[in-house]
């Protein structure tokens, strides 16, 4: 899943891949079940990382869980200083 407006592109710190998609889930933790259906998953998934995605912009602390996905270091977490609005 990716949002397409306003583009949320890719920031280590955001819990998402390279290609600008969101992680909903960890696939290799818990791979999709045939009788998983997308109203019960990715839709609430994705809202979800909506509003993590919000609590990151104001606190530059991802709030959600997460996987790893690559090493790396504490400047990664920090939100893009033009994204801040106080």
């Amino acid at each position: 899943m990716r949002v397409i407006e306003p583009k949320i592109e890719f920031t280590p710190g955001v819990h998402m891949y390279h290609n600008d998609t969101l992680c909903l889930y960890d696939w290799r933790a818990q791979p999709w079940q045939k009788n998983w259906h997308l109203h019960q998953t990715i839709i609430p998934w994705m809202a979800e990382w909506l509003v993590f995605y919000e609590l990151w912009l104001l606190t530059g602390k991802w709030l959600g869980k997460s996987a790893a996905h690559r090493k790396s270091s504490p400047d990664d977490f920090a939100p893009p200083a033009n994204r801040i609005q106080n």
